[in-house]
């Protein structure tokens, strides 16, 4: 499965984001808060993109660049991120998931994402705005928040239940 804190940086050099740039030049010595998410419809995605929105500017100042990793198309990334003001942080498309994969991150069993926790956790999302959307992509990727410098994962959050809510400036702190 996963076992190395380092990521193949071939993988890191074959996705490209909106404007054009490499994966592995973005992470090219720099720290990097790396989110990957499941789908644009899914309601703890939604959660989890304006929770960081919000902490954007404390991740930033950390000296660390924001990143995400989705499986859907450009087109509906960009519809996606701009209702979160988030349409300037790199992006990358992944929809055969092999960044993914190189991160450790599965597919989902059905416990996962259908159990009381995530059952609980998403009428409460719901009553904060956080709307079931259409599926894009794969709806049974799990999702992940990695803090990258350059090819080395310094530090790790892949969910165990799609409805895990990590501490994002923990995570994002590379001290």
């Amino acid at each position: 499965m996963f076992a190395s804190t380092q990521v193949d940086p071939a993988v890191l050099a074959a996705h490209r984001s909106q404007d054009g740039r490499t994966l592995a030049e973005f992470c090219n010595g720099n720290f990097v808060f790396l989110v990957f998410l499941r789908h644009f419809g899914c309601t703890f995605c939604r959660e989890a993109v304006a929770e960081i929105a919000q902490k954007r500017s404390s991740i930033e100042a950390r000296g660390v660049s924001l990143a995400f990793v989705h499986l859907g198309t450009e087109e509906k990334a960009q519809w996606f991120f701009t209702h979160y003001g988030l349409t300037d942080v790199p992006r990358f498309g992944d929809p055969e998931a092999h960044l993914y994969q190189a991160f450790g991150l599965s597919r989902a069993k059905l416990g996962q994402y259908l159990n009381p926790e995530s059952i609980r956790r998403s009428i409460g999302a719901f009553f904060h705005g956080h709307f079931i959307g259409f599926p894009a992509g794969e709806i049974e990727r799990m999702p992940g928040v990695f803090l990258m410098q350059g090819t080395e994962i310094r530090k790790s959050f892949r969910h165990q239940l799609v409805s895990d809510r990590p501490d994002y400036l923990a995570l994002a702190n590379p001290a």
